[in-house]
């Protein structure tokens, strides 16, 4: 496929900025196309490949001279953020202390003293979250395992 790192780049970009689709299309150029987007989204973005580009990430962060002078990458630490979810779905969790009537998931990621971001997990949004923090450390996207974690 011609141009596919292009169309993957808008991609990445509409979804990490979540302004969707419509501002990175541009009918005059074939990578841009909302036709080439829709199937670049639904065959390349997957959970399995972005784990594997977050690998890579991880790994070229360590090569960076600065990076040892933080740590060995041993120290972690993980954190969570609560979103009320506006549709059912099995991984949304009740609980009236974060979502009043409504239901919600934590997203849970992972950071150790040398990068932000070595691994996450979506969990339903309770008070029991928590209880994912030791599955999320077992998960990593890459780097080395932790020997400690932080609490919040």
């Amino acid at each position: 496929m011609e141009n596919l790192k292009t169309s993957l780049v808008a991609l990445l970009v509409a979804e990490a900025c979540n302004i969707g689709y419509t501002p990175v299309i541009d009918a005059d150029e074939e990578a841009l196309t909302r036709a080439r987007l829709v199937h670049v989204d639904q065959y390349y973005l997957r959970a399995d490949t972005l784990a594997a580009a977050n690998a890579e990430l991880i790994r070229a962060q360590r090569r960076v001279p600065i990076v040892a002078h933080w740590g060995e990458g041993l120290l972690a630490s993980v954190d969570g953020l609560r979103f009320v979810v506006p549709k059912r779905t099995i991984s949304a969790g009740a609980s009236p202390k974060y979502y009043h009537f409504k239901r919600g998931i934590a997203w849970l990621n992972a950071v150790n003293d040398q990068v932000a971001g070595i691994g996450q997990m979506v969990v339903p949004g309770t008070p029991r979250d928590s209880l994912f923090i030791l599955d999320t450390l077992l998960n990593l996207d890459g780097g080395v395992r932790p020997e400690m974690v932080a609490d919040r």
